[in-house]
């Protein structure tokens, strides 16, 4: 009999906690995605600052920030995913970071605050309501409070032919959960009537064999790099 797959993201996401957090220690395609959001969390942070991450996994840039002097609130839906970061935070006697179960959008609010930084890695392309996910994350940006958000690529080759793939194979199945692909530019004109400004994005890669074909060839990095993250600041 097949195993059956898991439903929804979360479920999905909470069958790996151990192996998802490893792939940030231990594989080396990982190493370019930590060194831009490491180097971003350093430009927009400063010890005493409050800030959010939204969808925070195994806590990776949580207690990134946290150990900045950065209080920290991690949010995640996975409960495999809260557990591994409260033994960790318990096991380092932190008491600059805690964490808060919820589905995005749905989060109890109350257990926020308002932060001069809210951050998601590669998470709202598996929210089914990104308009409604993005406004939360506003909600609690202080004025001037930065946004840092990476998303899937919509105009990656890559991308492309790994959708097409699992049209029509079924592989590889972690596109069963992914609802959102897009840009620098699409996201910045989502997210405009919300009071945010684009500072900055930078491309990034994955590491398939068709993103590598298309640097060889020399295509542009918007169509070669399968993610991207982007700046925001509010208004």
């Amino acid at each position: 009999m097949a195993e059956e797959r898991p439903r929804d993201a979360v479920t999905h996401f909470s069958g790996y906690v151990h192996q998802f957090d490893a792939l940030y220690r231990d594989r080396a395609d990982f190493d370019e995605r930590v060194s831009i959001w490491q180097a971003l969390l350093d430009a927009h942070s400063a010890p005493g600052n409050v800030a959010i991450d939204m969808g925070c996994g195994t806590g990776v840039f949580s207690f990134y920030l946290a150990g900045r002097g950065v209080r920290v609130i991690g949010v995640d839906g996975a409960p495999g995913m809260i557990q591994f970061c409260e033994e960790r935070r318990s096991r380092e006697g932190l008491q600059n970071i805690r964490f808060v179960r919820g589905t995005l959008p749905e989060v109890d609010e109350s257990a926020l605050e308002p932060a001069d930084l809210v951050i998601s890695s590669s998470v709202v392309e598996y929210v089914e309501r990104l308009d409604d996910t993005l406004a939360l994350f506003v909600r609690h940006l202080k004025p001037a409070g930065v946004l840092i958000i990476s998303m899937p690529n919509l105009f990656s080759v890559s991308r492309a032919y790994e959708r097409l793939k699992y049209m029509l194979t079924g592989e590889p199945n972690i596109y069963a959960h992914i609802r959102n692909f897009s840009s620098p530019y699409l996201l910045d004109r989502r997210v405009r009537g919300l009071g945010l400004t684009l500072l900055q994005s930078r491309y990034y890669a994955h590491p398939t064999r068709v993103a590598s074909l298309s640097r060889r060839v020399f295509l542009p990095p918007p169509m070669t790099e399968d993610l991207f993250v982007a700046v925001f600041r509010k208004a």
